[in-house]
C-alpha cells in the first residue's frame, strides 16, 4: 500500500501519519491488492476536513468528513472507506456466485 497524505494549513506529524497508516493498514489488509491511498487534510479555523482517496486495480473510492477533531474527522472519513470496500466487496461475490450458477445451468442443457 502506498500512503500519500498532505496536508492544507496543517503540519503532518509522525502522529497523524502513523494514526492514518494503523487504520489503513486494517481497512485495506482486507483487498489483498495494492492500494494507492492519499489522504488529504485541510483545516480552516475550527474545522478539519478530511478527504480519503483510494485507487486499486480496476475502482477508486472516495470519502470526505469534516468534524471539529482532526482524529475524528479522519476516522470517519475511514469508516466511509470501509464501507465503500465491503460493498464492493460483496457486489463482485455476488456477481461471481450468479456467473457459477448459471453456467452450471448452461451444463445441465
Amino acid at each position: 500500500m502506498k500512503l500519500t497524505v498532505t496536508g492544507r494549513n496543517i503540519d503532518i506529524t509522525d502522529g497523524i501519519r502513523g494514526h492514518l497508516q494503523n487504520k489503513m493498514d486494517k481497512t485495506i489488509s482486507d483487498l489483498g491488492e495494492e492500494a494507492d491511498v492519499h489522504v488529504a487534510l485541510l483545516v480552516e479555523k475550527h474545522r478539519h476536513f478530511a478527504e480519503i482517496t483510494v485507487k486499486t486495480k480496476g475502482f477508486t473510492v472516495h470519502s470526505q468528513h469534516e468534524t471539529d477533531d482532526l482524529y475524528a474527522s479522519m476516522d470517519n472519513a475511514l469508516l466511509k472507506i470501509e464501507k465503500q470496500l465491503r460493498k464492493h466487496k460483496e457486489k463482485t461475490q455476488d456477481l461471481r456466485i450468479k456467473k457459477g450458477s448459471q453456467s452450471k445451468l448452461r451444463n445441465q442443457d
